[in-house]
């Protein structure tokens, strides 16, 4: 999937695959869109990048309206108003529902990357009795982590399986069938998590943030750094190596993705939290064998 950097095939590509939206460009920066969609079995998988300054949902387009997007934030931060005192940021890592007969408006913060779902509205409004919700979906209960889980996967665009129309029936309903604890457990704190859940979630959210360290977690947690250590060993691994891991498995995908191709080892890098490529280059060694770009290589000889 190449970037597309023409407005007018961004917006006839998001109105085929997502259906009516308008697009507003940034205009301090040159336009960067890309949208894919992914059949799963009559499960549709919408990858979508963009930098755009806004994109609308209007009472007017609602006409295309069978869906409902079930979102999952992979990079950057994204805006949401739905013009009705709902707004929030979707972070990496965060999930959130929208209702395509409801209008509302997108905010990209800078280079954006999600996944959206589309549900269908009908079959969704059958097993819900209604659907009850714009906005994030909670991951404080076991079915929003599965859910999370789930979505995760289903957000690897080169991922080497196929699904048949089973699947794709299967896979709707088995998604239907978390939403709906997830949804009736939206109000269970995060204080009631334990602080390993607690910490590994953070730790996502912020994780192509440079400032991510033990300190700067314990500091967002409001511990102390030893109450935060002895979270993680019990697992026999310390906050840093997780952390690092958790960077060095993200670099690893971006690697050999065909969407990133155009990325140099020093913007993959640098979009994972490292400050230094050379110190990335020998950690990434460290635990493959191989420097980043001989690991490029050898993926791209196998294609």
């Amino acid at each position: 999937m190449s970037i597309n950097t023409d407005l007018h095939q961004w917006d006839h590509a998001v109105r085929e695959i997502c259906g009516e939206f308008t697009t507003t460009p940034n205009p301090c920066a040159p336009f960067i869109g890309q949208i894919k969609l992914k059949n799963l079995g009559g499960l549709g998988v919408a990858h979508i990048q963009t930098n755009a300054q806004r994109v609308e949902r209007r009472i007017s387009d609602t006409q295309n309206d069978e869906h409902c997007f079930l979102i999952l934030q992979t990079q950057g931060v994204m805006g949401f108003d739905n013009k009705q005192n709902t707004e929030f940021d979707l972070h990496p890592g965060e999930m959130a529902l929208t209702d395509s007969r409801l209008a509302f408006d997108m905010i990209p913060r800078g280079l954006v990357r999600q996944i959206s779902v589309h549900l269908s509205r009908d079959r969704l409004q059958q097993s819900l009795g209604k659907i009850p919700h714009f906005g994030k979906i909670s991951q404080n209960s076991l079915s929003g982590q599965l859910l999370h889980t789930m979505l995760l996967q289903l957000s690897f665009e080169n991922a080497p399986f196929s699904a048949s129309t089973p699947d794709g029936c299967a896979l709707q309903e088995a998604i239907t069938a978390l939403l709906k604890p997830a949804l009736e457990n939206q109000d269970v704190e995060a204080a009631d998590l334990p602080l390993r859940l607690l910490a590994e979630r953070f730790i996502r959210r912020y994780l192509n943030d440079y400032r991510l360290s033990p300190e700067f977690l314990a500091r967002e947690l409001n511990i102390s750094k030893r109450k935060l250590y002895r979270a993680f060993e019990h697992n026999g691994e310390s906050v840093a190596r997780y952390i690092l891991n958790l960077r060095l498995e993200q670099s690893r995908m971006d690697l050999v993705r065909a969407d990133q191709e155009q990325q140099t080892i020093t913007d993959i890098a640098f979009k994972w939290g490292f400050s230094d490529v050379s110190q990335y280059s020998r950690a990434f060694k460290r635990q493959t064998g191989l420097s980043p770009s001989e690991y490029r290589q050898s993926h791209e000889c196998r294609l």
